[in-house]
């Protein structure tokens, strides 16, 4: 038997224990699970270094194991129950952090096995109790790079766009929170009661905007865009109102900590609200009918519907609301401030796939007007919509054109909208598949086209001449892959004469090279290939894969440098 076959029965035979672990009703159990995550993930997300020093190692496996333990609970809950609120104790925290964590141990191990399958990883089997890894590839992780352009993107530009935001509403930051310190209180020495003001509202509805704007997945979808007859911008606005109160929540339970040293956080930050109840509040706050505020929020919860499919998710961040009755909601702050986008796009085309399939079909035509930005010079000629082309039984379309009248250089691009794949190495897979192998047959289709076509058929063939009577003389021709999110794939080997980036890449190398090209559709070129994982390697190191070691019962799974 393979070292990875027997992990998998051993995985399997330690899976069985999570049942004794935690054995409670599902509807408190999900309130344990859910109150415990909003300690852990939201205080570790947040700048505090004590905090994150607290839960640092628990962290480290616990976002990937409370999604099983919940699809088991949520599996058995019925709904139709009711049991009294219970406060949090240490006995109920330890057994949560047991459960968790034994979990999270035996979901990061399955996430090997499929790095195996992923030709990722080799699984070695040491002796009867242990196992060792070791990684296949010399620059295994370069997809880290993906999520450090995401950073820069988030760093550099949506904060300067924070900050001319802040200017033109400001607020008394201070001040704010020091009415919210004055609003807080907590009768019973356990809960926490606060009445908030318009103004404070207005602040914390600000901070939802600007956490919303540091969210990656938001704009998927353009604002015309509608599902079940509601627009996208309505569902993200919503959204927006939500992360506001739950940083509202978060700065309210600290500053009630503060004063009452003996509040334990467990029992203040999570919390319960009759669905019917919330749905009212915030179909009075907007103006909108209870039915579309109750749509929108169905796309925002965890229920009896979805959970088999969310769950599956490998890290999956938490959904807003978790569904624990007919008409009872836990609202989760961590669900809330991580990133609710994913479950609502998820959500979308699983109830709305018409709608959703026709959100997806509008993308090219932002994604292309989009790029355009970065073509400012009067001298580029740029192709309002994509072009197909035929010669020789070759058949396919091009993108987006760009065409500089100047220096008569041409670029070509193939634009990818693919949906972010998080931890899923089947999606991994499924991005892999549909974005290369189309991506090369779509290059050498363009090389072939170009190499044995004149230019004056190129460009009459590309609509250049629609936009500007060009004289027919074609210098250079670029060709560019150009995908929305993910580009960099440990194991993938790129055509090296073609310029690969994700859209975020694409906006750091335009924002972070230094070039003195006086020709723009080139410099694009050379600012991408300048951030290729192998040039940014020689700046840019990846980190060392570390020692690392995961105790399962009588078994071990480890990796030594």
């Amino acid at each position: 038997m393979k070292p990875s076959e027997l992990l998998k029965n051993i995985l399997e035979e330690e899976s069985k224990r999570l049942k004794d672990l935690f054995d409670y009703p599902s509807y408190l159990a999900i309130h344990n699970l859910v109150r415990r995550m909003d300690v852990v993930i939201s205080l570790t997300s947040r700048n505090t270094k004590s905090l994150q020093e607290d839960y640092s190692e628990f962290r480290a496996f616990f976002d990937y194991g409370w999604l099983p333990l919940l699809k088991h609970y949520y599996s058995k809950i019925n709904l139709k129950d009711r049991l009294p609120f219970t406060l949090m104790t240490q006995e109920l925290i330890t057994l949560c952090d047991s459960s968790v964590s034994y979990s999270g141990k035996i979901e990061f191990c399955k996430q090997l096995l499929n790095y195996e399958k992923a030709d990722l990883i080799k699984i070695n089997r040491v002796n009867e109790r242990e196992f060792s890894f070791a990684y296949l590839h010399k620059n295994s992780g370069i997809e880290r790079f993906d999520n450090k352009s995401f950073s820069f993107y988030k760093d550099r530009i949506v904060e300067r766009i924070i900050e001319v935001k802040k200017k033109e509403k400001p607020f008394d930051e201070k001040l704010i929170r020091k009415k919210v310190k004055n609003i807080v209180s907590s009768p019973d020495g356990n809960m926490i009661v606060y009445h908030t003001t318009e103004e404070i509202d207005d602040f914390y509805n600000q901070q939802g905007h600007f956490h919303m704007l540091r969210t990656q997945g938001y704009d998927e979808f353009g604002n015309k865009d509608s599902f079940g007859g509601i627009e996208y911008w309505r569902y993200v606005d919503l959204v927006e109102l939500f992360m506001g109160t739950a940083l509202m929540r978060i700065d309210a339970c600290l500053e009630l900590k503060e004063k009452v040293k003996t509040i334990d956080l467990h029992n203040t930050l999570s919390y319960t609200y009759y669905k019917n109840k919330i749905v009212q509040t915030y179909s009075n706050y907007l103006g909108l009918s209870k039915e579309v505020i109750e749509q929108i929020m169905s796309c925002l919860t965890l229920t009896k519907d979805n959970y088999e499919s969310y769950l599956d998710y490998p890290s999956a961040p938490p959904p807003m609301f978790f569904e624990v009755s007919d008409n009872l909601l836990i609202t989760s702050i961590a669900g809330c401030l991580t990133n609710p986008i994913i479950l609502l796009n998820k959500e979308l085309k699983r109830k709305y796939k018409k709608d959703y399939d026709k959100a997806v079909n509008n993308r090219e035509d932002r994604f292309r007007n989009e790029l355009f930005m970065f073509f400012q010079d009067k001298n580029i000629i740029k192709v309002p919509r994509g072009v197909n082309i035929s010669f020789n039984n070759i058949h396919t379309d091009i993108d987006a054109i760009v065409f500089d009248i100047k220096t008569k250089t041409l670029g070509l691009f193939q634009l990818k909208w693919q949906d972010r794949y998080h931890h899923s190495m089947k999606e991994r897979f499924s991005r892999i598949s549909n974005l290369f192998d189309k991506a090369n047959e779509w290059i050498g289709k363009i090389k072939s086209w170009v190499e044995n076509n004149s230019d004056k058929s190129i460009i009459s063939s590309l609509q250049i001449n629609n936009q500007h009577k060009a004289s027919p003389e074609i210098r250079e021709v670029f060709i560019f892959v150009i995908s929305r999110n993910q580009m960099n794939f440990t194991g993938v080997e790129l055509d090296n004469s073609v310029a690969w980036s994700s859209w975020y890449q694409l906006i750091e190398s335009q924002a972070n090279i230094e070039s003195n090209i006086a020709n723009p559709i080139k410099e694009m070129y050379i600012k991408i290939k300048a951030l290729e994982p192998k040039n940014r390697l020689k700046i840019d190191k990846l980190p060392q894969k570390g020692n690392l070691e995961v105790e399962l019962g009588n078994y071990k799974i480890y990796h030594k440098q």
